[in-house]
C-alpha cells in the first residue's frame, strides 16, 4: 500500500520566483525636429523580460536632456527632463502586439543645445522600469521656415518647380503626389531651386510640395502647388539628311528620332530653288524614295518629324540632288 501511495504521487518542481515584471526595451525610438515641434515616436514592447505578455502600463518615462560627454545613461537623467506620456490602452494578453504611441515637445525648451532623448516604461509601480531605449542624439536649431512654392511650368524635358527658400544653409525635398497616390511620393532632393521632374507624365495632375532640411531638422511642407501638363512640345528636328540620286528616283534618309512618343515625318520638296511643299502624308520610317523627279533639274528636301499629339517640329537642314 505504501509503495502504491508513493509510486502514484505527482512530480513537485521547484519553487519558481515571482516575475519581475519589467518589461523589455524600447529599442525603436525616432526624433524629428519638424517645423517648431520635436515630433517624438516609438511602440511599447508587448511583453515582460521573462516573456510574459504585458496588459497595462503603470508608467511611461519619456526623458530629454543635454548630452554628456562620454555619454552615460546614469549622468544624463539626472539633469534630463521628463515629459509626460498618455498611457496606451490595454493590450491583449492573449495576442500581445507592440503599441505605437507618439509625443510633441517645443522646439523652444531645448534650442540651440545638444540634446539626448530615451524613454523607458514599468508595468509595476516603484522601480521596476525597463532599461532605457536606444538614444537619439540631436542638435535643436531656430525652426526652419517653409519653403515658397512657385507656380509650376511644364517643359518639354518635364515638369519644372521654383521656389524661395529658407535663406540659410539648407537643402531641400521635393515630394509629388498624383490622384491615385495615397501619400506623397519622394521625388528627391535638392541642393537650391530649380528641381526638374523628369518622371512627370503629359495630362495628369500633380500636386508638389518642397521641405527644407537642415541636418535632422525640417520645415513644415511648403504651400501646394498643382499642375496637369500638357504636350505642346514638338519632337527633336531630324537630323543627318541625306538625298542621294537614283537610276529613276531620289533617296531621302535621316537619322531616327528618339522620341518614344513619335507619330511620323513629313518631307518637303524644293525644284530648282523654287518654294518648299510638302510631299504627301506622314511617313513612318526615316527613309523616303522620290520617284517623280526629271533629269537636269536640282531637288532639296527638308523633314520634319511630328509625335502622337501632332505636335510638328522644325524642318531639317536641306539636302540638295542633282537628277
Amino acid at each position: 500500500m505504501a509503495f502504491l501511495l508513493l509510486s502514484g504521487c505527482g512530480y513537485v518542481g521547484p519553487v519558481l520566483p515571482p516575475s519581475p515584471q519589467i518589461p523589455n526595451r524600447i529599442a525603436d525610438l525616432s526624433v524629428v525636429e519638424r517645423g517648431d515641434k520635436l515630433l517624438i515616436a516609438f511602440a511599447t514592447p508587448p511583453r515582460t523580460t521573462d516573456s510574459l505578455a504585458i496588459k497595462r502600463f503603470s508608467q511611461i518615462d519619456l526623458r530629454i536632456g543635454p548630452a554628456p560627454t562620454p555619454f552615460d545613461f546614469d549622468r544624463w537623467a539626472q539633469t534630463a527632463k521628463s515629459y509626460p506620456v498618455a498611457l496606451p490602452p490595454p493590450g491583449d494578453p492573449d495576442d500581445p502586439q507592440p503599441i505605437p504611441l507618439a509625443e510633441t515637445v517645443p522646439v523652444s525648451d531645448w534650442q540651440g543645445q545638444h540634446v539626448v532623448v530615451a524613454v523607458r516604461s514599468a508595468v509595476k509601480k516603484g522601480d521596476h522600469f525597463s532599461s532605457w531605449s536606444n538614444h537619439v542624439v540631436l542638435d535643436v536649431i531656430a525652426p526652419l521656415d517653409p519653403p515658397v512654392l512657385q507656380e509650376p511650368t511644364a517643359t518639354a524635358k518635364g515638369v519644372v518647380l521654383n521656389w524661395q527658400g529658407a535663406g540659410r544653409d539648407v537643402h531641400y525635398r521635393i515630394s509629388r503626389q498624383a490622384a491615385g497616390d495615397k501619400q506623397p511620393v519622394d521625388l528627391g532632393a535638392a541642393d537650391q531651386p530649380p528641381f526638374l521632374d523628369s518622371t512627370a507624365q503629359y495630362d495628369t495632375n500633380y500636386q508638389y510640395t518642397v521641405v527644407a532640411t537642415e541636418g535632422t531638422a525640417e520645415s513644415l511642407p511648403s504651400n501646394a502647388v498643382a499642375i496637369t501638363p500638357v504636350d505642346k512640345f514638338p519632337p527633336s528636328v531630324p537630323a543627318s539628311i541625306t538625298a542621294l540620286s537614283g537610276p529613276d528616283s531620289v533617296e531621302v534618309s535621316w537619322q531616327r528620332s528618339p522620341e518614344s512618343d513619335l507619330q511620323g515625318y513629313y518631307v518637303y520638296r524644293s525644284v530648282d530653288g523654287g518654294p518648299f511643299e510638302r510631299q504627301g502624308e506622314l511617313i513612318a520610317l526615316p527613309a523616303y524614295s522620290d520617284h517623280h523627279v526629271e533629269h537636269g533639274k536640282t531637288y532639296r528636301y527638308e523633314v520634319s518629324s511630328v509625335d502622337k499629339k501632332n505636335n510638328e517640329s522644325e524642318k531639317s537642314a536641306p539636302a540638295e540632288a542633282n537628277f
